[in-house]
């Protein structure tokens, strides 16, 4: 029986790199890309992995998601994991006071708005199917080492939405698991391809971030440290 994944910001590091993991396991998997020429040649190298299909999306248009959304519903009536991957950092390091309420929006429509709204849209489809979201994210805890505000706040919401809608798929007998995987530092562009001991390749966060799609195991609710560790906030 075919399984059909979605993940988003797939065309590029960390979210290619999950899709080719998907793939090997036998998903077929929908490209979210924003870029129609960047979408097609992520699928043209994927398709050496297995069934890739482009989805244009651009989770910062909530008309996108819409069109994606029926897209889905029309053509890939089996879909039973979303990955909600996409995101941006802003402005790493400007203190808070220093962002615009306009800065603040863009983070927070690409990193929490979009995925909310996306989950929603496919939420009919995920719970028809038993249905698996899962969000990736970054520890919220401001610390001297990493105190990007536009960042953390805006991933903030997406980790309280893992919480409470696990609970209430819970509490309603729904048959969804939601859970986040918060790979650690990962060197992408997004970072300006950082290095260090402590940072992990996209491959390796992806083997990561979809060991927990298919252990069998129910995370429902939790946010996981790439240790493995919940998160306790």
């Amino acid at each position: 029986m075919t399984k059909t994944a979605l993940v988003t910001g797939a065309n590029k590091g960390i979210g290619y790199e999950i899709a080719k993991r998907l793939l090997e396991a036998g998903y077929r998997v929908l490209v979210g890309a924003r870029d129609q020429e960047r979408g097609d040649t992520a699928v043209a190298s994927l398709r050496a992995f297995g069934d890739a299909h482009l989805l244009l999306l651009d989770v910062a248009d909530l008309h996108s998601i819409e069109n994606a959304v029926a897209t889905i519903t029309q053509n890939y009536t089996d879909l039973s994991l979303l990955v909600n991957n996409a995101g941006i950092p802003g402005d790493m390091h400007k203190v808070g006071w220093e962002f615009t309420v306009e800065d603040l929006r863009a983070t927070h429509e690409v990193n929490f708005i979009g995925p909310f709204a996306l989950s929603k849209g496919l939420l009919p489809l995920l719970i028809a199917n038993k249905g698996i979201i899962q969000n990736i994210s970054i520890p919220i805890e401001p610390l001297p080492y990493f105190n990007a505000f536009a960042y953390t706040t805006s991933k903030a919401p997406l980790n309280v939405m893992t919480k409470s809608w696990g609970m209430s798929f819970e509490k309603e007998n729904i048959p969804v698991e939601i859970f986040t995987v918060m790979p650690g530092a990962v060197t992408t562009d997004l970072n300006g391809n950082m290095t260090g001991d402590f940072v992990k390749t996209p491959a390796q966060a992806a083997e990561l971030i979809v060991n927990f799609v298919l252990d069998d195991e129910n995370h429902n609710g939790q946010v996981i440290n790439y240790d493995g560790t919940l998160s306790v906030y």
